[in-house]
């Protein structure tokens, strides 16, 4: 069994050139690598695995927060003298390989995808990510943990698809977006800007995208020929006139100041994140004024909102906008490919990336 992992410098020094990569986050360089490992026992009469399924899995991507889940699992294994690891890895694809007696929803050779369900518990099953492991090759989960995947999404597309899926659609939902609504996607390159415009296709809206650079837009506005413009904070170009309804915003910690007075009476300011994640960025912070911030939202009575995650309806919602709008994947890589082109191409913002980039199991 593989499986994407932080490990120990004793055991990066072990571990083959192409399979192995040290990962920036501000000045860490921390180790990753693929290592391998022993597939979990599962006994599928007994009454512990009652509720769980074996899956197996097909392809996985990484997404932002993996970035932090990669520097906490650093700090806590960088002192050890040991080989030793930590999975990663947050989107996943599988097929259902072994079920417990009580199992009835999923049946052995199903695709299944995770239900990052939040807040609210389903199923029996605790609400969240599945898991932080999700490179495994094979992990087991609870059945409510898992939904089956419709025909007309591929298994390397489903390996990209829970979490973005399942956030942009709960944010749509609590938008409650009206006719003409003046809509803003921020951080219009990033991943989760894609699931969200994804699911604004065919809304009676007027869709804007904001980039901080302004760079690599213009792929963006190619595949989505409905926005209507795209601006760059650093070029400062949005119109003075211009005001938002709804505001789509990955990143608060960088967008909220900048955009408190282009919001319309009674605008919608979601966000689903923020960007200084890392201890480092964290001790960096700029200061904002905080009473003219809270001053600006209060008097054009803004709704803040701050979403995790989604509902089970959300994901399948979600799902079924594929069937015409399919999701971009913009690369593919397996066993044979270096893992420091898959991180790099995962993470670094180049010109011609755009979608998810996923690793697909043979």
């Amino acid at each position: 069994m593989r499986a994407l992992a932080v490990v120990t410098s004793s055991l990066f020094d072990k571990i083959e050139d192409n399979q192995k990569h040290l990962i920036e986050i501000d000045n860490l360089k921390i180790p990753i690598a693929f290592i391998e490992g022993n597939a979990p026992d599962f006994e599928a009469d007994s009454d512990l695995y009652a509720n769980l399924v074996l899956v197996k899995k097909t392809s996985f991507s990484l997404n932002y927060r993996d970035l932090g889940v990669i520097e906490g699992a650093w700090q806590k294994l960088n002192a050890e003298k040991n080989d030793t690891f930590y999975p990663i890895g947050s989107d996943f694809a599988g097929h259902v390989a072994a079920i417990g007696k009580n199992v009835t929803t999923l049946a052995v050779g199903d695709l299944v995808i995770g239900n990052c369900f939040y807040p609210e518990a389903e199923n029996g099953a605790i609400p969240g990510i599945p898991s932080n492991h999700s490179s495994k090759e094979y992990e087991i989960y609870h059945w409510g943990k898992l939904i089956k995947v419709p025909s007309y999404i591929s298994s390397v597309e489903a390996g990209a698809v829970s979490i973005g899926t399942q956030t942009a659609n709960a944010m749509i939902r609590k938008a409650n977006i009206k006719k003409g609504d003046n809509v803003l996607v921020t951080s219009i390159t990033s991943n989760t800007s894609f699931f969200l415009l994804n699911a604004l296709w065919n809304l009676d809206c007027n869709v804007y995208g904001l980039s901080y650079s302004g760079k690599n837009t213009q792929i963006v506005r190619t595949h989505f020929p409905f926005i209507k413009n795209v601006f760059s904070v650093k070029e400062k170009n949005i119109p003075e006139k211009l005001l938002f309804d709804v505001v789509f915003d990955a990143f608060s910690d960088t967008y909220l100041n900048i955009l408190s007075t282009k919001l319309n009476l009674n605008a919608r300011y979601l966000t689903c994140g923020i960007f200084n994640q890392s201890s480092d960025k964290i001790k960096n912070i700029k200061p904002v004024n905080l009473p003219l911030l809270i001053a600006n939202l209060m008097m054009r009575n803004v709704s803040f909102i701050g979403n995790c995650l989604g509902t089970t309806q959300d994901l399948v919602t979600g799902m079924e906008t594929y069937k015409t709008n399919k999701l971009k994947i913009d690369s593919v890589f397996t066993a044979s490919d270096s893992l420091s082109d898959f991180i790099t191409k995962t993470y670094n913002l180049e010109a011609d990336k755009f979608g998810k980039v996923v690793y697909q199991y043979s």
